[in-house]
């Protein structure tokens, strides 16, 4: 029988990641007909062998090359090759939450309300950072159910943060009508990609959606540097894309990451009820990723024209090392994972 939904999930290396996922979704409550894609970019740990012998009925395990693999183009190849009128993707390291998962994160699709919706991301406070899970699992609050379309007038008078919140997509958990995907394509950019066709379907008189009681878990330890990568790609794209910069200067870049870690310590020895060994661990693991962050986003708003303004052979040195993760990123797209 055609399956009705098409799930198509990117992997490489996943074996002992993706078997919260395959658990999840081989108990899920689903009253409708699906297939599985797997898209293995050439893994060297078994994953495709590993995939092989889940139990799902309808699956397909499709190599990807590594010179060829991008998040963008990865995925659309997986819509390409999909029998199903929806696409549902997610990422291989995240894990949902309850056996009705599936049906709600689908049923804005069902139901027509939205050409587009994703799920709610939480950070387990067990298995992940717990600090991290008392500051954001409420993020998703006072997001609104459905963002109307966006005319480019009204666009164009929006303000920089008006414009990348309205834009808020997550391809962690998301849910697709295929034929949208296939007319207005997963922008081809190594990172963000999510975000960037969320705008193109706003201002295309398509409405997207968050499903507030579809959530699951998803959160990973990261690296100083890789933390620093994605941030500088995250606020150079965001700059071209919305207009944003997230930080003004180097008084600025000071202010935030004092200001968050203060923050971030206090609520972590004050406010969380773990062992004072996990209070050091945490405070000092936020304390890297803080500063990451924003010497990240710093890096990330530096031009040439900028840093040609006066002598300033640190910022120079910034830049430089702004485009030679820029550079980097377009031989490869940024990894999920450290």
């Amino acid at each position: 029988m055609k399956p009705e939904f098409s799930i198509v999930i990117p992997t490489k290396n996943s074996v002992g990641i993706i078997d919260g996922l395959i658990n999840a979704l081989s108990n899920q409550d689903f009253d409708h007909q699906y297939e599985i894609i797997f898209l293995v970019t050439e893994s060297t740990d078994g994953t495709a062998d590993f995939l092989q012998q889940t139990s799902f009925t309808q699956k397909k395990i499709i190599h990807i090359p590594k010179a060829e693999f991008s998040h963008s183009k990865t995925r659309m190849k997986g819509v390409e090759l999909a029998q199903g009128k929806t696409i549902i993707f997610f990422t291989e390291d995240i894990i949902p939450i309850g056996r009705d998962f599936l049906t709600r994160l689908t049923t804005p699709l069902l139901e027509h309300s939205a050409s587009a919706v994703y799920g709610v991301y939480q950070t387990d406070p067990v298995t992940g950072d717990p600090l991290q899970a008392f500051l954001d699992n409420d993020w998703y609050q006072n997001v609104p159910d459905i963002t109307e379309p966006i005319s480019e007038q009204r666009w164009s008078q929006m303000s920089p943060y008006a414009r990348r919140s309205a834009c808020n997509f997550d391809n962690c958990a998301s849910c697709i009508d295929r034929n949208t995907l296939l007319e207005f394509q997963l922008p081809d950019v190594p990172y963000g990609e999510d975000m960037f066709f969320a705008r193109r379907l706003l201002v295309n008189n398509k409405r997207i959606g968050i499903v507030k009681k579809a959530k699951f878990y998803h959160w990973h330890h990261t690296s100083f540097g890789y933390t620093l990568k994605r941030m500088c790609l995250d606020q150079h794209l965001s700059l071209k894309e919305f207009g944003i910069s997230y930080v003004k200067n180097k008084l600025d870049l000071i202010w935030k990451i004092g200001s968050r870690l203060l923050h971030r310590s206090a609520i972590c020895f004050f406010l969380l009820p773990i062992p004072l060994k996990k209070k050091m661990f945490w405070a000092w693991y936020q304390a890297k990723t803080v500063s990451a962050e924003f010497l990240g986003k710093y890096i990330g708003k530096l031009n040439e024209k900028e840093t040609d303004k006066i002598f300033n052979p640190i910022n120079k040195r910034l830049y430089r090392l702004k485009q030679t993760i820029l550079h980097e990123v377009s031989q490869k797209s940024i990894p999920r994972n450290p």
